[in-house]
């Protein structure tokens, strides 16, 4: 998925995703909305984020199987127009896969809140079935 979204190529890109998706970004603070579904929300959503950098590549650090989904730990590299500015962020993809399409993906403006998520929803299915 970075690797399509790096390249611009937004054809690929909705390839991986289900027509149902849904997605809560990470940043989404900067964003119009915290929900974006389905293939035009994909666009939305692109073209939202990358529109005030003049560069902007996300690279993948690490990747956590987890419960079903995948944890994507990244690295966001970004140029601010007409300068010499260069940003960085450290975000993370909590990604559901179904019939090889993401179905879901949440993000986390910061890595260990996603890692939290997780064990805090496994804790809680862990109780469920005890009881």
């Amino acid at each position: 998925m970075l690797r399509e979204w790096n390249r611009g190529d937004l054809d690929a890109l909705l390839e991986l995703f289900d027509e149902e998706v849904e997605v809560r970004p990470a940043l989404s603070t900067f964003l119009a909305a915290p929900v974006y579904r389905g293939h035009a929300g994909i666009r939305s959503w692109y073209t939202e984020t990358n529109e005030p950098w003049a560069e902007l590549q996300a690279q993948p650090e690490r990747f956590i199987e987890a419960d079903g989904r995948t944890v994507v730990i990244i690295a966001l590299h970004a140029r601010v127009p007409g300068g010499q500015v260069d940003v960085g962020a450290r975000i993370a993809h909590v990604v559901t896969i179904r019939a090889g399409k993401i179905v879901r993906l949440d993000g986390y403006d910061e890595p260990q809140n996603a890692l939290a998520a997780l064990e805090l929803e496994q804790q809680a299915q862990a109780t469920s079935e005890a009881s």
